[in-house]
Formats: C-alpha cells, sequence, structure tokens
C-alpha cells in the first residue's frame, strides 16, 4: 500500500485512519514524539488491512499538560485540539470519504471521546481506537509483565514497541530506569513531575523487541475487530 498516495488514489475510498500523537518526554530513554510513532505505525498497519484506505498525516501534538514540568513538552488548548479534528473530518467527508478511525496515541486524550461522540451525534461517523479494553488484551497476549495503570508511560509497554520498530540507537538502553507508582493522587492536578523525577512510570527494563512485536500484533487485531463492526454499521 502506497504511504504517499495521489488525490486519484483516495477516489472511492471509504475509510480514513487519523493518527494523533504528542510531543512530550518520555523518561530518559525514549524520544519526546513516541506516542506519535507509535499512533502512525498502528494507523498505517490498520490501513493494510482495510485497503484501499486513507492514512492522515500524524498530529504530532494534543493534550500533554501533565507533561508540562518536563522541557520538551508541547501542548495544544481543548479547543485547538477540537478544532482541529473538526476540521480534518470535514474534509475527508467533502473529499469522499464518509468514516473516520481516530488512532490516539497518548493516554492523557481523553477528549477525544467527547469530540468523537459529539460528531457521532450530530451525524458523522467516526472511532476512536484503542480503548482500554484493546490496550488490556494486547498486554496479555504480548506478555506484558504488569498492567495498562500500572506500566503508565514509557514502560515496559512502550519501550518494547521502539525496540521493535527501531533496531538501534532510538531506545537509550543504558538509561532504562524503572519508577513504580501505583497510586498517582491529583495526578490532573500536580502532573508527572509529582510522582516521577525520570518522567517514566512503569518498568522499561523489562522490555523487549520480541514482547513489542507481540504487542504491536495484538493491538492491530483487536482494534481490527472493533473497525470491522464499525464498519458494518449503516
Amino acid at each position: 500500500m502506497n504511504p504517499f498516495p495521489s488525490w486519484d488514489e483516495c477516489v472511492n475510498m471509504e475509510l480514513a485512519f487519523f493518527p494523533i500523537g504528542s510531543t512530550e518526554q518520555h523518561g530518559t530513554h525514549l524520544p519526546i514524539h513516541t506516542d506519535t510513532i507509535i499512533a502512525a505505525i498502528v494507523a498505517q498497519r490498520l490501513a493494510e488491512r482495510f485497503a484501499p484506505a486513507y492514512v492522515v498525516p500524524a498530529l504530532p501534538y494534543s493534550a500533554s499538560f501533565e507533561h508540562s514540568g518536563f522541557p520538551g513538552s508541547v501542548s495544544l488548548r481543548v479547543t485547538t485540539i477540537t478544532a482541529i479534528v473538526q476540521d480534518v473530518i470535514h474534509s475527508l467527508e467533502q473529499s469522499g470519504i464518509p468514516r473516520c478511525v481516530i488512532v490516539n496515541g497518548h493516554g492523557g486524550n481523553a477528549l477525544l471521546h467527547n469530540i468523537a461522540q459529539e460528531l457521532n451525534a450530530h451525524g458523522h461517523r467516526v472511532m476512536l481506537a484503542p480503548t482500554r479494553l484493546h490496550w488490556e488484551r494486547s498486554y496479555q497476549q504480548a506478555g506484558i509483565s504488569v498492567s495498562l495503570s500500572q506500566d503508565m508511560h514509557a514502560g515496559e509497554a512502550e519501550t518494547s514497541l521502539l525496540m521493535h520498530l527501531f533496531a538501534n540507537g532510538v531506545v537509550k538502553t543504558d538509561k532504562l530506569i524503572d519508577v513504580d507508582r501505583p497510586r498517582r493522587p491529583l495526578l490532573e492536578v500536580v502532573g508527572m513531575k509529582a510522582f516521577t523525577p525520570t518522567g517514566t512510570i512503569g518498568f522499561p527494563s523489562r522490555a523487549t523487541s520480541t514482547k513489542g512485536k507481540a504487542l504491536l500484533d495484538a493491538l492491530v487485531r483487536e482494534i481490527s475487530h472493533t473497525v470491522e463492526e464499525f464498519m458494518s454499521l449503516s
């Protein structure tokens, strides 16, 4: 599948995948655009399963205010993100693509649920993935050692994914520092800085490329089941 289609290759497409990532710290061992990398590759893999489908270029910024205590993090206001998503959906529809799956790579984007609900209430066809259930099932299938909550940020799962996607140089394996913070009261009030000195919450030292491949495969498979249901709607 061509990842860089010309306009004529988009004719008669019924489905688009819109990856939304973030620009925020991911500990001392992962790049700040980790969420964007993951969202983009998941969107591409899904598009290959549902070809012909259009992959919208990834949005590399979203709501990362909880990371503002760390250098390099960039956030868009809620109103800005809402306007961007609405404009993208409207543009896709005007070009003849009636359905869109938003592939969210950043767990802090809770607002996307409400945006999708509002768009659907007004007659659009928008789906948001992956859900928490998609992640939980994929964690189990990939053999991730702890829960999604325990492995919240830059931990075993995300580190494994980037180890799989990039053979050398991207994951700084000499800087894998585990941070166990099972309780994070007032996270929305005080931000990540109050709970982790490195930016990590989870266990990156347990990451492997093998787990990353299994996790990516499982995640695409789990989301695909829901996309099939989404496409069956009238």
